[in-house]
């Protein structure tokens, strides 16, 4: 199925509908790809601050389609961040408005939107069930035994279904706090561990596991990491920051059937994972995400 025609599947834009994509050069040839298909009238548009490419912005109707599909290192270092949001639509845009996951490949995001939705709505409500009344407890084949409390789930908007609208697409995560000191136990990281930052400098960037990586959590902190080479740098690195850097503060469900990458941002979104958060970035600097594969999650 075309890219196109996977969009329309999320954001209910009609044939009349034009299409405005921000990209960057890293993203541009998503961009190309959708417009090559010719299915709708599709504009591409670097990111710029000037008076026309806004004017260009606010011109769209609401039936109309905005998409922002950039890297990183534009909406971080070029100002986009700004402006544009995954999770609110900015005021001035009338269009439904959708927010690429920023360094997606071609190949994620067609595997992410071709994902069927009931899958999505069904992880919704099943994590929708889970509450602070009783404990949560995560297992894995690889050995994660982790129990914890939480508050209540919650996911941002991954459809369009009125003009106007917005959407974060592929469909992400949904998550909810793991309330403060209440982790104790294991968790095995079979698939990633994710970039590490503190106050925005890159401390360490993992990625995809080759053996399994061990936590240790007591009273909802970090104290032990083993495993391979990766772990031991692993260690180092997280170990030598401030200890609220290894709180664990999040508990999330991916959504959306992709293909493991490395990127923490696909990943953490993979159905078939859970990822824990560390780390609350706003007070310490840093969050961190560590994604394992195929949990029973289930409360006791």
């Amino acid at each position: 199925m075309s890219i196109s025609n996977l969009l329309q599947k999320w954001s209910g834009i009609t044939e009349t509908s034009k299409i405005l994509i921000i990209v960057d050069d890293i993203q541009k040839n998503i961009a190309d790809s959708i417009k090559d298909e010719k299915i709708y009238e599709v504009q591409i548009e670097y990111f710029t601050k000037s008076d026309d490419f806004f004017f260009l912005l606010k011109s769209m109707k609401s039936s109309d389609l905005v998409i922002v599909l950039l890297s990183i290192d534009t909406y971080m270092k070029s100002g986009a961040n700004e402006y544009f949001s995954a999770f609110k639509k900015p005021d001035w845009i009338m269009a439904k408005y959708i927010f690429v996951r920023l360094d997606i490949s071609k190949e994620s995001l067609i595997q992410g939107l071709a994902t069927d939705k009931e899958l999505v709505y069904n992880k919704i409500e099943k994590m929708n069930l889970l509450n602070s009344d009783r404990i949560v407890t995560v297992t894995s084949e690889s050995g994660t035994d982790i129990s914890f409390r939480v508050n209540s789930f919650t996911t941002c908007s991954h459809e369009i279904i009125a003009d106007g609208g917005i959407a974060f697409l592929p469909p992400s995560e949904t998550s909810s706090d793991v309330i403060t000191d209440t982790a104790n136990g294991k968790i095995v990281i079979d698939m990633t561990v994710g970039q590490l930052y503190h106050f925005g400098e890159l401390i360490g960037y993992f990625g995809l596991i080759s053996e399994p990586i061990t936590l240790i959590v007591k009273a909802g902190v970090i104290v032990d990491i083993y495993g391979d080479n990766m772990a031991a740098e692993f260690k180092e690195k997280l170990f030598g920051l401030p200890i609220e850097c290894r709180k664990m503060v999040e508990l999330g469900q991916g959504l959306s059937k992709m293909e493991p990458t490395g990127l923490i941002g696909v990943d953490e979104s993979i159905i078939d994972s859970c990822h824990f958060g560390f780390g609350d970035g706003w007070k310490c600097g840093t969050h961190l995400d560590v994604v394992i594969k195929n949990p029973t999650i289930k409360q006791i």
